[in-house]
């Protein structure tokens, strides 16, 4: 896919999409829109810490750094992208530098094999496909942090004093629908 970079040049093969500038929320971006869509600071309360490390667990990538090591599965992206995302098919320990990722639209291939490092065996790279615009998946880290604010109210129980009738256990059942509201779609 060949764009044009807001100059109007050509991008050299890679679509305009897939510029430093463009790759989604940030991490800090991605925690602010969870806690927002999770109501954290009501309670059950749930800090920016646990956030942060839930929007950690739905990275859909990372960037490639270098003297890394690297685990079958982990995925990347070049850190100048591509479009692609490139998954460790074997384990090792990145190069000092950055390999020369494929550019041009011919080069670029679900199945591609590229090879490098310091580890014997070396750590090989394969294109897992085109990346996803955005790093972290919010709607799966939203679904999650409301699961645990559900978990978090599992014991609380309903109380009456007088004229005040507080149903806590109610708070329980409003959480695990609130995560309902953010559940994948399948499409079968």
């Amino acid at each position: 896919m060949v764009g044009t970079d807001p100059s109007g040049g050509r991008t050299g093969g890679v679509s305009s999409l897939w510029d430093n500038r463009n790759m989604g929320l940030t991490r800090a971006e991605a925690i602010a829109r969870v806690s927002l869509w999770c109501d954290a600071t009501a309670y059950p309360e749930v800090s920016t810490t646990d956030i942060g490390t839930v929007v950690d667990q739905f990275s859909r990538f990372s960037s490639w750094t270098a003297s890394t090591a690297y685990a079958v599965g982990d995925r990347i992206v070049p850190t100048t992208p591509n479009g692609r995302v490139y998954e460790a098919r074997r384990a090792g320990t990145s190069d000092t530098t950055e390999p020369d990722w494929p550019t041009a639209p011919w080069t670029q291939y679900q199945g591609w094999i590229y090879s490098e490092g310091t580890s014997d065996p070396e750590l090989m790279w394969v294109d897992a496909g085109p990346a996803n615009v955005e790093r972290y998946d919010v709607r799966s880290a939203a679904r999650q942090v409301w699961l645990i604010k559900a978990s978090r109210v599992v014991g609380e129980i309903d109380s009456k004093d007088g004229s005040a009738d507080v149903k806590l256990s109610q708070l329980r059942t409003h959480c695990l629908e609130q995560a309902e509201k953010f559940r994948p779609m399948v499409i079968v």
